[in-house]
């Protein structure tokens, strides 16, 4: 995840809530917009602030907890099988 581009969506997230709240139309939809501008913003800021320490936690963690939470479609201590191409049926003309 980009750091710079999670700033930069934050604070446009912020301004724009902050312009549509205070000049915006005065209806309820305006002001529902704005507060979900800010919420967004503000949710994003603090994910921006803690990313760094976030990266560093996964990278610290240890691999078989992120197995344990990730799905793999094969497990490491079986052996795959072998892929046995089939060869395709004939088709058959209708006239």
């Amino acid at each position: 995840m980009n750091r710079h581009a999670l700033g930069i969506i934050a604070a446009v997230l912020l301004v724009l809530g902050s312009i549509t709240l205070y000049s915006g139309p005065q209806g309820g939809n305006s002001s529902t917009f704005a507060s979900g501008c800010i919420r967004a913003g503000l949710f994003l800021g603090a994910l921006w602030l803690a990313l760094p320490q976030i990266l560093s936690n996964f990278r610290r963690a240890p691999r078989w907890l992120m197995g344990f939470f990730v799905k793999s479609k094969a497990s490491p201590t079986q052996s795959p099988e072998p892929v046995v191409k089939q060869p395709r049926p004939r088709r058959r003309s209708n006239s």
